[in-house]
């Protein structure tokens, strides 16, 4: 699963759109949908910023698989 859909996926699970996904991280609306379709890449920023918005972290295993994980689960051993 790519970046974009884990961060689909977690809007879904909390009822928000990209539109507030857009205005709490400090981005237009546009560039979220851009993000999220595909039409631009995602930058070290700006995942951190979706991310800290989100309560998320991505965590890299040693396979080399991104994986975005709740926040609640922290104390997981990934």
């Amino acid at each position: 699963m790519n970046f974009s859909e884990s961060v689909k996926k977690f809007l879904k699970m909390t009822d928000l759109t990209p539109s507030d996904l857009a205005r709490q991280a400090g981005y237009s609306p546009q560039y979220i949908h851009n993000l999220l379709v595909g039409k631009k890449r995602w930058n070290e920023t700006t995942i951190n910023k979706v991310c800290d918005v989100l309560g998320l972290r991505v965590v890299i295993s040693k396979a080399q698989i991104t994986e975005v994980i709740g926040s609640n689960a922290e104390n997981q051993n990934p």
